[in-house]
């Protein structure tokens, strides 16, 4: 019997030891994970930019272009302009032979002044025969309707030209335009007006523009939905050397920050009372302090307290992000814990 006894204590004596040593074994675990955690993080240096968070996006320039049609018929005289040139809105372009043209209309304007004796429609008639014959005699120098660039020119001189014939094309600077889409997920955020920047590295400018068209209907090509969008440019595009053709990168912004303080939404953390705070980078520990914020979007948020410009914020990653790196490393036998522990790209030193 005590033999038993002996036997079973034994036994109890042994389970506590195996729990207190699987228990000690979590918690050192644990500690471990904890550690981990202040060894993986990534460090974000509070600038000032007037954008917050924004939308970007791949547009390429267009314009309309214009076809010159020759309002009368003729013999082209003088031409004045080449493929390639740049023109002004008013610029004499062709010039027909208008010897023809100044008769008729001497013709008509002496019929109209002997009129003095007709009947008022007759007198309309001729007032209208001399106006038609002074637009034509106008018309035998043909002027640049748009400020642009000439992209073709289809006569020359001595050329017979007849009535609206397409003469001259003519890419219309003034009507310089983005042309863009974007992801049907981003709809609900973008509306008519909504300021942008277009970046285009290869002419080192960015230029402020907005959106202008929301089309109606969305575009279903290999799998994805987009909607297509045109924004113009609230400045000159032209004085920077922007063309049709070219590509820029897009920032459509959903988050303006004019002189505010905007931090990576996973920056900011808050405690069981609600309260929110960020952990700020110095020599030692990582420092704790309380914020206040103000609008914010899926990425980005305003801080109206509490932090300045120039300050670098710690960020670590949150469980679900810090599991996913532990399985990436264990995948790759990288050590996971102090002193083999690896930083999250682009993380703090």
């Amino acid at each position: 019997m005590k033999k038993a006894i002996i036997f079973i204590i034994i036994i109890i004596i042994a389970g506590l030891s195996i729990f207190f040593i699987v228990n000690n074994n979590k918690n050192l675990e644990n500690e471990k994970d904890q550690k981990n955690v202040q060894n993986i993080y990534t460090t974000y240096t509070i600038e000032n930019s007037a954008i917050g968070d924004y939308i970007e996006i791949t547009g390429t320039v267009e314009a309309d272009e214009r076809e010159v049609l020759s309002e009368v018929s003729g013999k082209v005289t003088s031409l004045y302009v080449e493929k390639g040139q740049k023109v002004s809105e008013g610029d004499l372009l062709v010039k027909f032979e208008d010897l023809e043209y100044r008769i008729a209309y001497l013709n008509d304007l002496r019929n109209f002044e002997l009129a003095i004796n007709d009947s008022a429609r007759i007198k309309e008639i001729k007032e209208l025969q001399l106006d038609l014959s002074k637009r034509n005699l106008e018309n035998t120098e043909l002027k640049s309707p748009v400020e642009g660039t000439i992209s073709d020119v289809y006569i020359g001189e001595d050329d017979f030209v007849p009535t609206n014939q397409n003469i001259i094309s003519i890419v219309d600077t003034n009507s310089l335009r983005i042309e863009s889409v974007v992801d049907e997920i981003d709809l609900s955020k973008i509306h008519i007006g909504m300021e942008a920047v277009v970046d285009f590295d290869q002419l080192n400018v960015s230029i402020p523009a907005e959106i202008t068209l929301i089309n109606p209907v969305a575009v279903n090509s290999g799998g994805l939905t987009t909607i297509p969008i045109e924004l113009e440019f609230t400045e000159d595009a032209n004085k920077y050397g922007v063309i049709p053709g070219i590509t820029g990168n897009v920032k459509l912004i959903i988050l303006e920050a004019r002189n505010e303080i905007v931090i990576p939404i996973n920056a900011l953390n808050q405690d069981s009372k609600g309260n929110y705070f960020v952990f700020l980078k110095n020599d030692n520990e990582p420092q704790k302090v309380d914020v206040e914020i103000g609008e914010k979007t899926d990425d980005r948020v305003i801080v109206t307290s509490g932090l300045e410009f120039g300050q670098t914020l710690v960020i670590y990653p949150n469980q679900e992000e810090l599991q996913r790196l532990k399985d990436k490393y264990e995948e790759n036998n990288i050590p996971f814990g102090p002193g083999g522990s690896k930083k999250v790209p682009g993380g703090g030193k």
